[in-house]
């Protein structure tokens, strides 16, 4: 069972959603609360796209997809962006024709591994990356050795996650 997170005070007693905070809407996203959170970041954002991980959440890949899109193109190098707009596009492809899961695939693997070049240390980002090559045939990018490198490096910035990550490849067959 789930724990209960209560409303924000303004959103609890019928106020603007507005008057509640971005950190109210990312503590509903978290709480599973989605047309919550998506009504205060809404009125955040003033009409523009709400929260992308809600639309993620919601599975509405197409919509996510777009909007990671604007934050990944939106200059810098955002390696959050790359990285949830990997796993929109993956998500996109388990559900996708066989004639276009290669074409998403490889967008995933760009994705990823633009993720982990932005920041090396995001033990999110090289995780996927290595289920990515884990799991991927080697015509798509994928690797057992690079995995067992993703993983490496998993272990270097995170001992307790290089140990999952370790067990995830040897339960994989490597």
């Amino acid at each position: 069972m789930g724990l209960a997170v209560p409303l924000p005070a303004a959103a609890a007693f019928g106020q603007d959603p507005a008057a509640s905070t971005l950190e109210d809407g990312i503590e509903l996203f978290h709480a599973g609360r989605l047309a919550d959170a998506r009504r205060i970041f809404a009125a955040a954002y003033e009409g523009q796209p709400a929260d992308t991980r809600v639309a993620f959440a919601e599975e509405d890949f197409e919509a996510a997809i777009g909007w990671f899109a604007q934050a990944a193109d939106g200059g810098g190098c955002p390696a959050e962006a790359h990285l949830w707009l990997g796993r929109a596009y993956g998500y996109q492809a388990q559900r996708s024709n066989l004639l276009r899961k290669p074409l998403l695939a490889r967008k995933v693997h760009a994705h990823l591994e633009q993720a982990v070049a932005c920041d090396p240390d995001h033990v999110a980002a090289r995780w996927d990356l290595m289920e990515y090559y884990a799991k991927a045939p080697g015509f798509l990018g994928g690797s057992r050795r690079k995995a067992g490198e993703q993983a490496a490096a998993i272990a270097r910035l995170d001992p307790a996650e290089g140990r999952k990550a370790r067990q995830f490849l040897a339960e994989m067959g490597d």
